[in-house]
């Protein structure tokens, strides 16, 4: 699928560009047969911004979209998606998120306060352009622009992150009486962002005082100190080395180190791939299994509790009756049960108990420490 059937030009969107000798999406034509001079050039010019990628990396996403939507990749591969993995390593799914969110990336970038646009900055927005072709990308400036100054204001040296953006967003969907179009529009909007991430802001800050007081402006905590493991000293000596040849400027490891947390913390998909690689360590694998053992709270103390994962579903003993979900009544539910939880008592003379669940129905007390549910 390309990204013009993802989303249809619209003739009446102003020209927005991040790469000065690249042409709007829009204005480009799906070609066949050979490339031809200007065909190679738009190619050769996309590319080059694809290069930098690292340094600007909403204007790959203008870039993609001129190659895919020219069929520029068909001299040497025959689907964008091959290319995309080939030329770059790249998958199609972040290759269109940078599509489908660099326009949105360039307007809101005058108002980031020279701290760059984050995927999760577009992402959180990207709803509020969806919601309203004629003017949701007016709506997401004034969003980002209310949000924005609210974390200067009251934020003490906080960034912008995408649950201050999700609030306001949440707060702009609830929002029934403002004005329809132009700037008293913009001024409301603008408004309603400023005082909801004023508001989450003060919330997180009197929790975190602990006695429901704000924190003093200036009061910061003090540094972090990370262990790496040795298993990726090497490749983060590697990384080193490469970013100071690069730079040309002598890096420690403590200063890469700083960088790579300050990215992955302000990429909302980062949570989800750390999650699932602690999630992949805390479990004992079986085969396609995974397997969890912990000692429970409350009442059911005194047991050991065990907690088995098949991603196909368990199946009864043979020439016993088939495995349903274990629901309340057990009334069946008509999924495969993939979760098998036993309960083995510690110095008593009881059997171990065992019921299936699928994943629906699962209990949160049988949900295992180190499985991911958010």
């Amino acid at each position: 699928m390309t990204p013009a059937s993802r989303r249809p030009a619209r003739s009446d969107r102003s020209h927005v560009s991040l790469v000065q000798d690249l042409p709007d999406p829009s204005e480009v034509v799906e070609g066949t047969g050979d490339l031809s001079a200007a065909e190679r050039s738009n190619l050769a010019a996309a590319e080059s911004a694809i290069e930098t990628f690292q340094a600007s990396g909403w204007a790959a996403g203008q870039a993609l979209a001129v190659i895919a939507k020219g069929h520029y990749h068909r001299d040497t591969h025959a689907t964008f998606a091959e290319y995309l993995w080939d030329r770059w390593g790249l998958k199609t799914s972040p290759a269109y998120r940078l599509i489908e969110g660099y326009r949105l990336a360039a307007l809101i970038a005058p108002k980031a306060g020279g701290r760059g646009v984050t995927v999760s900055h577009v992402t959180s927005l990207l709803p509020v352009v969806k919601a309203d072709q004629e003017h949701g990308e007016q709506t997401a400036v004034a969003l980002f622009t209310g949000a924005q100054a609210a974390v200067k204001e009251v934020g003490h040296g906080r960034k912008l992150t995408s649950v201050l953006l999700d609030g306001a967003v949440e707060e702009l969907t609830k929002a029934g009486d403002l004005p329809k179009e132009g700037p008293e529009r913009d001024q409301a909007v603008t408004a309603l962002a400023h005082k909801a991430v004023v508001s989450l802001i003060r919330e997180k800050t009197a929790g975190q005082s602990g006695d429901g007081a704000a924190e003093k402006p200036g009061k910061k905590r003090g540094p972090l100190r990370l262990a790496v493991p040795e298993t990726l000293t090497e490749d983060l000596d590697e990384w080193t080395a490469s970013l100071s040849a690069g730079l040309r400027m002598p890096l420690s490891r403590d200063v890469v180190v700083a960088r790579i947390v300050e990215l992955a913390l302000e990429d909302s998909d980062a949570l989800l791939a750390v999650a699932q690689r602690i999630e992949s360590e805390s479990a004992e694998k079986i085969g396609t299994a995974r397997r969890w053992t912990w000692t429970p709270a409350g009442e059911a103390r005194g047991y050991i509790r065990i907690a088995e994962l098949k991603p196909k579903g368990h199946t009864a003993a043979k020439g016993a009756p088939p495995v349903g979900c274990a629901l309340p009544g057990e009334e069946p539910c008509g999924e495969t049960p993939v979760w098998k939880v036993t309960n083995h008592p510690v110095g008593k003379s009881a059997q171990p108990s065992t019921l299936h669940w699928c994943e629906e129905h699962l209990p949160e007390d049988s949900s295992p420490p180190g499985r991911w549910n958010g």
